[in-house]
């Protein structure tokens, strides 16, 4: 059965390369349309997570070993070791967590817009008094420049993202033993973030209430068959 969505999710990937330009492994695009860049990460995102359940299921048959935490790399003369050529990206097993604004109240929410009223006038600083009576200053940034859909934009982390899921589909015994083993490395975790399952709960990363493309339906298959066949998870 793995071995049927990981046809089809190659058949996707497939796709992701024609429409973003890449005929080979090796080639990675500098700048796309802003149009194409957004369209290939709606099917990326939810690709990546169907093939991180993919990936669960493909290792729910093996051993969990025992966590060793590896040694230090001794550091030696410089230009004395081998040179190699550029390393090919790997494949993130671990879901992106959902961001709660009351754990973080210290954190400001990045998307809100930090001028009164969506002014659009230059950057301007305003001396408020605060109730110590001190001075304060707060400053509004500028506002980023609109881009057109046409406007190129850079694509090369993209470009990586999809040759790193692709080389991922293709060797999924290797990406079983990492899951594995990232497992393990969880499991010995102190309590904390870095202590909870790879996958998360609830709905995946990527899911749409309204399926609108092939991938849609791959992932919400892909997660209930993890759900159900995969063994209850003993970290966390």
């Amino acid at each position: 059965m793995t071995e049927n969505y990981r046809l089809a999710l190659l058949r996707v990937v497939a796709g992701l390369f024609v429409s973003a330009g890449m005929v080979s492994d090796n080639s990675v695009i500098e700048k796309l349309p802003r149009h194409v860049r957004n369209a290939i990460l709606q099917i990326l995102r939810p690709a990546e997570s169907a093939t991180r359940r993919v990936v669960a299921m493909v290792a729910r048959h093996l051993a969990i070993p025992d966590y060793v935490k590896p040694a230090l790399r001794k550091l030696g003369n410089k230009g004395t070791g081998k040179k190699h050529g550029p390393r090919a990206p790997q494949f993130c097993l671990i879901d992106p967590r959902k961001y709660f604004p009351e754990l973080h109240p210290g954190r400001r929410n990045p998307r809100r817009n930090t001028k009164p009223n969506g002014s659009t006038e230059p950057q301007i600083q305003v001396r408020i008094a605060g109730f110590d009576g001190q001075p304060d200053f707060v400053i509004w940034s500028e506002p980023k420049a609109v881009l057109a859909s046409d406007d190129e934009v850079p694509a090369k982390k993209l470009c990586r993202r999809l040759l790193a899921l692709k080389l991922a589909l293709e060797d999924m015994p290797r990406q079983a033993q990492r899951y594995v083993r990232e497992v393990a490395k969880r499991k010995a975790a102190a309590p904390g973030p870095r202590s909870v399952p790879p996958l998360r709960m609830g709905l995946p990363p990527g899911y749409r209430r309204k399926h609108t493309h092939e991938i849609d339906e791959i992932l919400w298959d892909c997660h209930c068959l993890v759900r159900q066949n995969t063994r209850p998870p003993d970290i966390g």
